[in-house]
């Protein structure tokens, strides 16, 4: 059965991506990349020619990410638009947004993707890194996690580095994907052996150059001249890579749907981490120290009288803790999934009214998201600030 459920798998992915058979990117209309930039198409076409794309590109043209991405400097450059091209700057550091829950089926994995890749359209350079050994987020980014990830290709193999060798399995272990603006570190079933060292670690109470906690902050030392933003996805349960993850924080979302169950195993995450934070400061007499917390209301039906009152519920008793908009359920999201594409890479062929809806409201919490990491760098959010 895993066999044949993984080869149709494979085959729907090889067939839509015909034929290299691997994922790829697709390329943006002119008024689609325009709309990501905040930009009228006539801008767009003026700042493209500035970046030496080209003269100028015709109205019905396609572009590519890369072109994206260069009139995006340009924008920032020569029209006085420093919003498109919002790369961290000196003095802020590497941010770390940790997706994380007790109960799947919550879209954590669909969300964090998601976010992910608006980073990226946005101009930033994003690493995301997988810590959920089902591999999920490794296999939307088109690699299998059962065949190509190996203990040498997750973050196994960072805490199995020699005491020498920090910068070199660092770079190796991130990979490049199909997003000229995302590098990953994937995941597999060998990511499993990472619990079980980490476990004894914790347990040995060995002095140890790097405190089994901290190894994620250790990682992302290494790398913090090469990104602006890391996206950790998380497995959903109580583990001590989640762990390392809380502990590299700069903020944490917890997505959840508005149901009952839903929220009651939100309740049990928070529960768990007042605990782990209390103890933690008891016996270092210190706080972990990430900036942000916010729940993020996922799958919404707003038709849902029950979701509805549920959300406004959550609403009136954590206030800013709630982010302001929800992923809407939408059966887009499913026919996108079919293939393993997002909302960003799918191009919907009929119902363009419901796919612009459930990706407004994907890119209003994206939105909110980048506004906390930008204030956890100090900066003052900019109304009006272009944003995909």
């Amino acid at each position: 059965m895993a066999d044949v459920l993984q080869a149709a798998q494979r085959t729907a992915i090889e067939v839509e991506n015909a034929p290299d058979k691997r994922k790829r990117l697709r390329q943006f209309s002119v008024q689609e990349a325009a709309t990501l930039m905040n930009l009228s198409p006539r801008q767009l076409r003026q700042v493209a020619g500035l970046a030496g794309t080209g003269t100028g590109i015709a109205p019905r043209a396609r572009i590519s990410f890369e072109e994206v991405l260069a009139a995006r400097e340009a924008a920032a450059r020569m029209l006085k638009r420093p919003e498109a091209w919002p790369r961290r700057q000196g003095g802020e550091g590497l941010a770390s947004i940790v997706f994380t829950n007790f109960k799947g089926g919550s879209a954590k994995t669909t969300s964090s993707v998601h976010f992910a890749q608006y980073l990226a359209l946005a101009g930033y350079r994003v690493l995301f890194i997988d810590l959920d050994s089902q591999g999920s987020a490794t296999a939307q980014f088109g690699l299998d996690p059962v065949h190509e990830i190996g203990t040498e290709d997750c973050f196994t193999a960072w805490l199995q580095r020699p005491q020498d060798g920090s910068r070199d399995v660092a770079g190796r272990l991130c990979q490049k994907t199909y997003w000229p603006g995302i590098d990953l570190v994937p995941a597999g079933p060998s990511l499993a052996d990472a619990e079980e060292i980490l476990a004894r670690r914790a347990e040995g109470g060995r002095a140890e150059t790097t405190l089994y906690f901290d190894e994620l902050s250790a990682l992302q030392a290494q790398l913090q001249h090469c990104y602006d933003v890391v996206v950790v996805d998380t497995r959903p349960d109580v583990n001590m890579l989640m762990t390392t993850a809380l502990h590299a924080a700069t903020g944490v979302v917890i997505p959840t749907r508005a149901t009952m169950t839903d929220l009651a195993s939100t309740g049990a995450f928070f529960s768990h981490l007042a605990g782990y934070t209390a103890d933690f400061e008891a016996a270092f007499g210190q706080s972990i120290g990430f900036g942000f917390s916010r729940i993020l209301l996922t799958d919404f039906d707003p038709a849902d009288r029950s979701q509805e009152a549920l959300a406004a519920l959550l609403r009136e008793r954590f206030g800013d803790m709630v982010l302001p908009g929800a992923f809407l359920h939408s059966r887009i999201v499913g026919t996108a999934g079919f293939g393993k594409e997002t909302l960003y890479e799918y191009e919907p062929s009929t119902d363009r009214a419901a796919y612009n809806r459930v990706l407004a409201s994907v890119n209003a919490v994206n939105r909110a998201l980048e506004e906390q990491m930008r204030m956890a760098w100090g900066r003052i959010a900019a109304s009006g600030d272009s944003r995909p």
